[in-house]
C-alpha cells in the first residue's frame, strides 16, 4: 500500500516545526557567535586597560622618582653645611640647586618646629608654619627615610591644582632638623593622560592608599570636582589591605554612572612613600566604548535573524500555498476520474440493460405477439426483466460503490419473494464489514449471479429450504446459496443459458464460481477478490 499523505493540519504543524527548529537552530548559533564575541571583546579591553595602567604607572612612578631623587640631593647637601641653620650660605646652595634643577622651584625649608625658614610663602603676605600638616608630622616621627605628599592642594590665582613633595632634614646625629619641600602642578604627574586613548567614556584616575583622588583624567566635566575627594572603591581597599592586585573588573561609578572595565596597579612596588603609605593608578575602559562594535554585531544578528524569520515564514507559506494547489488540482482530478467512472460504469451497466432486459423484452414481445406465451411464462420474463432494473437503479443510486445497501434491498426483495411462495428463505452475514466497496458494474455482476442463483432454486429445485450464506473478509466476499431440492445434471445444466450466464458474469469480475448438486439440493458458491480500501489523501 502506498503511504498516506498527510492531511492538511498535519502538514501544516510538520512545515511550522520545520520553520521553528530552522529558527531556533539560526537563533542557537548568532547567540553562540554573539556569546563568543562579547568574551573576545571583553578579555582584549581586560588586556587594552592592564596594559596601559602598567605603562602610566611607569610613566608616573618615574616622575615621582625624579622628584624625589632631586629634592633628597638637596636635603643631602643641607645636612652638609657647616652651619646649617645659618641662612646665607643655606640661601646660596639652594640657589645653585635650583640653577642645576629649574624643575624643584619652588624650594620651601621649614624647621623642626615646621617654621618657613627659606623660600615663598605658601600663603601670600605671610611666612605660614606647617607644624600641623600631615606630612611634617609623618617626617618628623619616622625613622626610616622617605617621601611624604601631601593633600591635593588648589592655588587660587592659577586656577589649578598641585601636591606638595617633602623630605625630612637630618642632623649628623640622625635627629630631625625639619623638611625641605617642593611643588608640583598635578598636570605633571598626568602629562601622559592626554596621549593615551581609553575611548570618549574612559578614565584614568590616580588615587592614595586611604582611597584619595589626586589626579583624573575622563572627556566629562567632573574631573576637577572629584580632586581631593575621596573615591570609594572595595576593590581598592582589598588590594591595599592584601596587597594582591584584582584582576580586571566592571565597576559603575557613582560620580556619572557609566559602567567602566577597571585595571588596577599600585605605583610603587617597593615602599618609597611615608604618606601616603602607597599610590595607585587604574585605568577605566567606558563598556559601551569598547563594546561598541559587538553591539552592531548584535544588531547585524538581529537583522539576520529577521531576515530568516521572514525568509523562512514566506517560504513556508509559499510552500502552503503551492500544496494547497495541488491538493485542489488533485481533488479536481480525483472528481473528474470519479465521474469518468460513474459514467463508464453506468454505460456499461446500460449497455448490459441492453443485453439483458431489452433482450428479454423482445423475446417476450415476441412470444405475446405470436400467440405463443401463456401467462405465468409472460408474468416470469417480465419479472425477470423487473428484477434486473430494479438491480441496475440500486447499483447507480449511491454516490460511493458500497454494496452493503444493495445487498440489503436484494434480501429484502428475496425474502418477500419466497414468502410470498411459502418457501423459507435463511440469509446469514457472517463478519460484516462497515462497507464493502465494489464497483457498481461489478456489484451488478455479484447481484445477478445470486438472483439468478435464488431463482433457479425458487423455480427448479422444488427445495423446502434455502440458505444464503455471506462470508466476509478484507481480501474477499463470498456468497454460498444451498437448498435442500432435487439438484441437478450437470452435463444437462451445462447447456443451459442459466449457468454459462452466471459462470460469463463471475468471469468478467475475475470472481470464481462452483455449482455443484449435494445429493439432495444443489449448492452455489461465488468468491469475489476485493480491491484494496481507498486511502484518503
Amino acid at each position: 500500500m502506498p503511504p498516506a499523505k498527510p492531511s492538511r493540519p498535519a502538514l501544516v504543524r510538520q512545515v511550522v516545526g520545520v520553520v521553528i527548529a530552522l529558527n531556533l537552530l539560526i537563533g542557537a548559533i548568532l547567540l553562540l557567535f554573539l556569546q563568543q564575541s562579547f568574551r573576545q571583546q571583553h578579555e582584549h579591553a581586560a588586556t587594552t586597560a592592564h596594559n596601559l595602567s602598567s605603562v602610566l604607572k611607569e610613566n608616573i612612578s618615574a616622575t615621582i622618582r625624579e622628584i624625589d631623587v632631586a629634592l633628597n640631593g638637596v636635603a643631602l647637601d643641607i645636612a652638609q653645611l657647616p652651619d646649617a641653620d645659618a641662612a646665607g650660605p643655606l640661601a646660596a646652595l639652594l640657589q645653585r640647586q635650583l640653577d642645576r634643577q629649574p624643575a624643584l622651584r619652588p624650594v620651601r625649608v621649614y624647621d623642626a618646629v615646621g617654621r618657613q625658614r627659606y623660600g615663598p610663602p605658601l600663603e601670600a603676605g605671610a611666612r605660614v608654619s606647617v607644624a600641623d600638616q600631615d606630612y611634617f608630622l609623618a617626617l618628623r616621627d619616622s625613622t626610616t627615610p622617605g617621601l611624604a605628599l601631601s593633600r591635593p592642594l588648589r592655588d587660587p590665582a592659577l586656577q589649578q591644582w598641585y601636591v606638595l613633595f617633602a623630605r625630612a632634614l637630618r642632623k649628623a646625629d640622625g635627629s630631625f632638623n625639619g623638611i625641605v619641600s617642593t611643588e608640583a602642578p598635578l598636570h605633571r604627574l598626568g602629562n601622559a593622560f592626554s596621549l593615551t586613548q581609553v575611548g570618549p567614556r574612559g578614565a584614568m584616575t590616580l588615587m592614595s592608599s586611604d582611597q584619595l583622588v589626586y589626579a583624573r583624567y575622563a572627556r566629562l566635566n567632573e574631573d576637577d570636582a572629584m580632586i581631593g575627594k575621596v573615591f570609594p572603591s572595595p576593590k581598592l581597599r582589598e588590594y591595599v589591605r592584601t596587597g594582591h592586585r584584582p584582576d580586571s573588573y566592571l565597576f559603575s561609578s557613582p560620580y556619572d554612572g557609566i559602567e567602566r572595565l577597571i585595571s588596577l596597579q599600585r605605583v610603587f612596588d617597593q615602599p618609597l612613600l611615608l604618606l601616603p603609605r602607597n599610590l595607585y593608578f587604574s585605568v577605566g575602559l567606558a563598556a559601551d566604548d569598547y563594546l561598541q562594535k559587538w553591539h552592531e554585531e548584535v544588531l547585524l544578528a538581529t537583522l539576520l535573524m529577521l531576515m530568516c524569520l521572514l525568509t523562512s515564514s514566506g517560504g513556508a507559506w509559499a510552500l502552503l500555498r503551492f500544496w494547497q494547489e495541488r491538493v485542489a488540482n488533485q481533488e479536481q482530478l480525483r472528481t473528474f476520474e470519479r465521474e469518468h467512472a460513474a459514467n463508464e460504469e453506468r454505460l456499461r451497466i446500460m449497455q448490459d440493460l441492453h443485453d439483458g432486459v431489452g433482450s428479454t423484452l423482445v423475446s417476450t414481445l415476441v412470444l405475446v405477439q405470436n400467440g405463443t406465451a401463456d401467462t405465468a411464462q409472460t408474468v416470469a420474463m417480465l419479472q425477470e426483466c423487473l428484477d434486473d432494473m430494479r438491480l441496475a437503479i440500486d447499483t447507480l443510486s449511491p454516490d460511493e460503490p458500497d454494496l452493503l445497501p444493495v445487498l440489503g434491498n436484494f434480501r429484502f426483495r428475496m425474502e418477500a419473494r419466497f414468502k410470498g411462495v411459502g418457501l423459507p428463505l435463511r440469509w446469514t452475514n457472517h463478519n460484516l464489514p462497515e462497507q464493502l466497496h465494489i464497483a457498481p458494474h461489478d456489484g451488478l455482476q455479484v447481484l445477478r449471479i445470486l438472483q439468478e442463483a435464488l431463482a433457479n432454486a425458487l423455480r427448479h429445485a422444488r427445495a423446502r429450504q434455502v440458505t444464503v450464506d455471506l462470508h466476509f473478509t478484507p481480501a474477499q466476499f463470498s456468497a454460498r446459496i444451498r437448498d435442500d431440492g432435487c439438484g441437478f445434471d450437470p452435463e444437462a445444466a451445462s447447456h443451459g443459458h442459466g449457468l454459462g450466464n452466471m459462470r460469463l458474469r463471475a468471469q468478467r469480475i475475475g470472481a470464481t464460481l462452483a455449482v455443484y448438486t449435494l445429493r439432495p439440493g444443489t449448492a452455489v458458491d461465488l468468491t469475489v477478490p476485493l480491491p484494496p480500501p481507498p486511502t484518503s489523501d
